[in-house]
């Protein structure tokens, strides 16, 4: 039997965020509502129902062969638990609705760390943790989900307020910041001992598109580093997700300390790779709204080879979409991801 028949998923993604080489490069599409859509649900129903959302990743990682299920990422499970109010769509991912502090002075001094076991949606989503956990454990890494603390803080406040204090409540923004952080740590302790193997911590609202290098270093960085150095601490591996124009501040992204950076299309993988790859494994970058939502399995293929080209030398690169996964992707083109990690990411 050969090597690249003896490897698992789990094997194959931990030796490339150690920076290794595995038998070929993971591919990792960031697959939630495209799951939901392919299981016959509607997004809804797995927002209150753990056991069809585990369903959906199962039935879809079964079905094409990638490498890594996901919990129930990205739906302000955080923000909700501490008081924000969630738009919820028959069909659609939600939204905050009405941010949790409308009002530094009044709403502040009432923000409680929640209960991961106890308040709001955080004890369903660690129920879908351990769901997957026990049917894929060893074989399949689990990822879960912890926002990172400036994109927590822009849910609790407002995205536009948040900036807008920047300059006008500085120090109050900070006390927030400060507070989103530690309630994120907190949460993700529970999310590792559910049973998540590596922890996504994602922002974004912390690119160039949204905020400058200068106030990055200033607003997040130091809160961010202190999140995903304390997530490592619990025995967990991190990747640090920040959509859109990062080209500035890989670097910095790096200083905070993840096994692993995932980038999109802004992003050129080489220059990453040159820039940051002996620090951290690279994760990246096919375009999710436009190659393989709008695209042919071929022109998949060859956007995935020139991936690889520029990323996969000397190990520590994971094949993924440069964001999550639109649900109207059409199945086709995932495999031909999944194929083309297998045809051309192959080490020697």
């Amino acid at each position: 039997m050969s090597q690249r028949e003896e490897m698992t998923p789990y094997d194959r993604l931990m030796a490339a965020f150690e920076l290794k080489k595995p038998d070929r490069v993971p591919v990792t599409p960031f697959v939630r509502e495209w799951c939901v859509r392919q299981a016959g649900f509607k997004f809804s129903e797995v927002m209150t129902n753990a056991e069809k959302y585990v369903y959906s990743q199962l039935y879809a990682i079964r079905k094409f062969g990638y490498d890594m299920v996901l919990d129930l990422l990205a739906v302000h499970a955080e923000s909700e638990a501490m008081g924000s109010v969630l738009k919820i769509p028959i069909d659609a991912p939600p939204s905050v609705d009405i941010p949790a502090v409308n009002d530094y002075s009044k709403d502040l001094p009432k923000l409680k760390i929640p209960h991961p076991r106890k308040d709001g949606r955080l004890p369903l989503i660690l129920k879908g943790i351990s769901r997957l956990k026990e049917a894929v454990g060893g074989t399949i890494p689990v990822m879960g989900y912890v926002q990172a603390c400036w994109r927590h803080t822009c849910m609790m406040r407002g995205t536009e307020r948040a900036l807008l204090d920047m300059k006008k409540n500085p120090d109050q923004l900070k006390e927030l910041i400060d507070i989103a952080t530690e309630s994120l740590i907190v949460y993700a302790e529970a999310v590792v001992e559910a049973g998540a193997d590596l922890i996504w911590v994602s922002d974004p609202t912390s690119s160039g598109d949204m905020i400058s290098k200068k106030a990055f270093e200033e607003f997040v960085f130091p809160y961010l580093r202190r999140e995903i150095r304390a997530i490592k601490r619990m025995g967990a591996k991190v990747f640090l997700h920040i959509c859109g124009n990062v080209n500035d501040r890989l670097e910095v992204m790096a200083n905070t300390g993840p096994d692993a950076i995932s980038v999109d299309e802004k992003v050129d993988l080489a220059r990453a790779k040159s820039l940051i790859g002996n620090r951290v494994c690279i994760m990246g970058n096919i375009s999710p709204g436009v190659t393989l939502l709008q695209k042919t399995p071929k022109d998949v293929e060859e956007e995935c080879k020139v991936a690889l080209e520029k990323a996969m030398a000397g190990g520590g690169f994971v094949l993924a979409s440069g964001c999550i996964v639109p649900a109207a992707v059409p199945p086709e083109n995932i495999s031909a991801m999944v194929e083309s990690a297998k045809k051309y990411g192959v080490y020697q």
